[in-house]
């Protein structure tokens, strides 16, 4: 008994003991985790300080056979020493073909195979400041829509964060489209497996990261667009939000309405694969047999068959409202206070829509290298019609009220004809809808409950920039800067984005570690930068992210209003009543309305000229 407990306690010590030697002398770094031993490798960056970098740790069973579309379950326990120096396998997704060779678009495109079996983690450890031990965590959960992305990408190469800020930085593979959001509403096929995977990649952090000289009690989630949204249901899910300290969302939140479904719309989605696969069964059993016994590789393109999701940012298989993750619409969960309270730091960019246009329209929005882009306002009244055809999500489309409401908000009436303010229009709204307004919602809420809310508007358009200048500032932009890419010096960037990035990487991970992207903590002492003010209801203050940030105070104008606090009272409150208050209205009554109003309109110019031509009649001698 006494044996047992001494081992018990001198084991896990010797282990740390010998993982700091490890760590600090070998360039081949060994660490002992929970299911085994992991060797990782020590990058030198060009400025002299060290990382260890651990790719592709299993945090889960390989996803494969009877265990395809169903929760995650614990990984194994391996033998020998695991060789974390290659970078994992991507879950499956299609590659991005439209633009062929362009590198805006190939730069997500998989860098690593794709196969089911990519249930991988990957950390990065600073080694340049000792102590090793109990440094604070950030962990990355990237974007895609659910159905695209990979955290082995370039752009999410954390090596500068980490390294620079003395932070340990770490980032989860998980599923997509069908393979990871598949619902039938039972235990073969529960719905809501990529969002488990995240959460069995955050439970693995709070059981290993000890040993990688992390704090699990200092864990910071951060993402964007769909991570963002996931980082969000994170906050709000009775089962995540327990296990990590703080959250950053960067363009994206759990409200919008492309980011989860009802039970019912994920069956029906789930049937209309099935259907796609000739594999609809009665039975739901004999149902998943069939598509167990399809390749995998096949499902991304059958995800996107037009009778499950159709349109511009009805991404196909999502989050589902299962009632266990997700007990109810997140709407739902602000209004009942369910959701963490800690501080948060959240933001959006200028031109969140573009990207996303020039996917879907081409003709209207073509990939020309011109300073700027014309739409006429037939043009504009087109891209209403077509880009907010269905809402709040398909197959629901919008009634004429909602439709002409949406003209009437984003039509530049200072000039209705004015091409580029057409164009820049049709970005706004897209932007605002999607992006902008339910992160500004969920910024919203926060501050309502008294929480502290640091809130950003990302407005710098990168010197190395592969898209059109016309796009402007486009979502997803300011992940480069986020992770320090312009520090390697095999880029592009100027002298001003390096030191841009690095003030943005130190709010980032002054925020992770204190909670106040102000406060730094140097040799255990408080220090403070310049003023990201808090984002309230009375004031909404928030910080504009351009270079200016780096400039002495009288140089910035850096705090901004807002922002977009009348177009998201349109999106968040007044829409959403319209299209309500309207729904039971038949076409019969709305054609009547419309004659009315125009009959009405008519019958008051004939009164106008009546009563004229009487007082004409009785001036006449």
């Amino acid at each position: 008994m006494k044996g047992n407990f001494i081992s018990s306690v001198v084991t896990p010590l010797l282990w740390t003991i010998l993982s700091t030697v490890s760590t600090t002398l070998s360039t081949s770094p060994i660490i002992q985790t929970n299911k085994g031993l992991v060797r990782g490798k020590r990058l030198t960056l060009h400025h002299g300080k060290h990382v260890d970098a651990f790719y592709g740790i299993p945090y889960a069973k390989p996803p494969v056979g009877e265990l395809r579309f169903r929760h995650p379950l614990p990984a194994d326990e391996w033998p020998d020493v695991f060789d974390a120096t290659h970078l994992p396998k991507s879950c499956i997704y299609l590659n991005d073909s439209m633009f062929k060779n362009f590198k805006g678009a190939q730069m997500w495109n998989p860098n690593t195979p794709v196969d089911e079996d990519c249930l991988y983690l990957n950390v990065w450890v600073p080694r340049s400041n000792p102590p090793f031990q109990n440094k604070a965590v950030m962990i990355w959960i990237y974007g895609g829509s659910f159905s695209y992305g990979s955290s082995a990408l370039d752009v999410y190469n954390a090596k500068y964060l980490a390294a620079e800020n003395d932070i340990i930085v770490v980032s989860m593979q998980y599923r997509l489209g069908s393979l990871g959001f598949l619902s039938f509403g039972d235990s073969e096929a529960p719905g809501n497996a990529g969002l488990f995977d995240q959460l069995a990649a955050i439970e693995w952090v709070q059981t290993n990261i000890h040993n990688f000289g992390g704090n699990s009690h200092n864990v910071t989630l951060f993402g964007e667009s769909v991570g963002s949204a996931s980082v969000g249901i994170h906050m709000l899910s009775p089962l995540s939000r327990g296990k990590f300290q703080r959250a950053i969302l960067q363009s994206g939140a759990p409200q919008a309405n492309w980011a989860t479904v009802t039970k019912k719309e994920a069956f029906r989605r789930s049937t209309e694969l099935a259907k796609a696969f000739n594999c609809s069964q009665k039975d739901v059993k004999m149902t998943l047999k069939c598509l167990r016994e399809k390749e995998g590789s096949q499902f991304p393109l059958k995800d996107f068959s037009p009778t499950i999701a159709y349109g511009v940012n009805q991404f196909p298989f999502v989050a589902v409202i299962d009632g266990v993750l997700i007990p109810e619409s997140p709407k739902m969960a602000f209004n009942n206070l369910h959701f963490k309270k800690t501080p948060i730091l959240i933001g959006t960019n200028i031109n969140e829509g573009n990207y996303f246009l020039v996917y879907d329209n081409p003709d209207y929005f073509p990939l020309n290298f011109s300073d700027s882009l014309n739409l006429s306002r037939s043009q504009f009244l087109d891209c209403v019609r077509h880009f907010f055809k269905y809402y709040p999500q398909y197959p629901k489309k919008l009634n004429s009220f909602g439709e002409e409401a949406i003209k009437f908000q984003y039509t530049p009436w200072k000039n209705p004809y004015d091409q580029k303010l057409n164009a820049l229009s049709v970005d706004q709204a897209f932007g605002d809808m999607n992006f902008v307004c339910p992160t500004i919602d969920f910024a919203d809420r926060y501050a309502l409950a008294g929480v502290p809310v640091y809130q950003y508007r990302f407005e710098h358009r990168s010197t190395a920039h592969f898209w059109p200048k016309w796009m402007g500032v486009l979502h997803g932009d300011e992940i480069n800067f986020v992770f320090g890419e312009p520090l390697d010096p095999t880029k592009n960037y100027t002298h001003i984005e390096k030191k841009f990035s690095k003030k943005l990487m130190k709010y980032w991970t002054n925020f992770a570690k204190t909670g106040d992207p102000n406060k730094e903590q140097v040799d255990g002492e408080i220090m403070m930068l310049d003023e990201w003010p808090v984002y309230t209801i009375e004031e909404r203050k928030y910080l504009r992210l351009t270079t200016n940030i780096v400039h002495d105070h009288e140089q910035r104008n850096t705090i901004g209003i807002g922002p977009k606090i009348q177009d998201c009272a349109f999106w968040n409150e007044y829409l959403p009543n319209l299209v309500k208050e309207t729904a039971d209205t038949s076409e019969v009554e709305k054609e009547w309305k419309v004659k009315f109003a125009d009959w009405s309109d008519h019958f008051d110019n004939f009164l106008l000229a009546y009563e004229h031509r009487l007082q004409s009649c009785n001036n006449v001698p």
